[in-house]
């Protein structure tokens, strides 16, 4: 019997001396694949870099995933340049610790065939709190606002940036109006004695503005996002 325990301990260690030599390998492409087929990319080349340790992957767990690429097309919109990393993340519910990363110039779908550029978004934060910052130029800033004018049926005349707001003229009035954020919302608070939206999520969108700076170089525009929203939980 005590032959036989020492015997059973002896594979024991064997099987875990393996699975610290062997798990890492088998896992990291199966996990790797497994995030591609994820990502809305198809089979577009996207760089995926998987760490992990065995004792970590049987509590349920990858140490990170880091996601790169560039050309990228997705849903309509062409992603310049790709770049995000995920800690922590749970082979259970797909939580994680911490995501960041960027992806820079955005190329999305606009009014009349025509696309808008987003310079750049940077996401940053914990689960359940990240937050992104995007950045429009002057000419994507415009745009959007002119569009909104022009949903509105309002017409104006000499659309430009300005610190803190737009400036235009309406009526041969030239006016200079601040743009916010309201309910998660972009918009100009006063406009014709109300206020005008310029982006606003829907109902069950994943994410809600939280805050807008405005110069006469561009919109830099706080979001923050709910990964609740964005993955699927089995």
């Amino acid at each position: 019997m005590r032959g036989f325990l020492g015997f059973v301990f002896v594979l024991l260690a064997a099987l875990v001396v393996a699975a610290l030599v062997i798990v890492p390998i088998v896992a990291r492409p199966i996990v790797a694949d497994t995030v591609r087929e994820a990502l809305p990319f198809r089979d577009q080349p996207v760089n995926v870099e998987v760490e992990l340790n065995p004792v970590g992957l049987l509590a349920g767990t990858i140490d990170r995933i880091h996601v790169s690429g560039t050309g990228l097309r997705a849903e309509g919109a062409v992603i310049g340049e790709l770049d995000m990393t995920v800690t922590n993340v749970s082979t259970t519910d797909h939580r994680f610790r911490t995501a960041s990363g960027r992806l820079r110039n955005v190329e999305l779908p606009f009014v009349q065939s025509s696309t808008l550029t987003i310079t750049s978004i940077e996401l940053d934060g914990p689960y359940g709190d990240v937050a992104a910052v995007a950045l429009l130029d002057v000419r994507a800033s415009l745009a959007v606002i002119g569009n909104a004018f022009a949903d509105a049926g309002i017409a104006v005349d000499g659309l430009e940036l300005v610190d803190g707001g737009i400036a235009f003229s309406i009526l041969d009035q030239r006016v200079e109006v601040a743009v916010a954020v309201d309910a998660g919302a972009l918009v100009i608070p006063d406009v014709l004695g109300g206020p005008l939206v310029i982006v606003e999520p829907g109902p069950d969108d994943p994410w809600r503005l939280t805050a807008v700076r405005a110069t006469t170089s561009g919109f830099e525009i706080d979001v923050a996002l709910e990964p609740e929203g964005m993955l699927d939980t089995p």
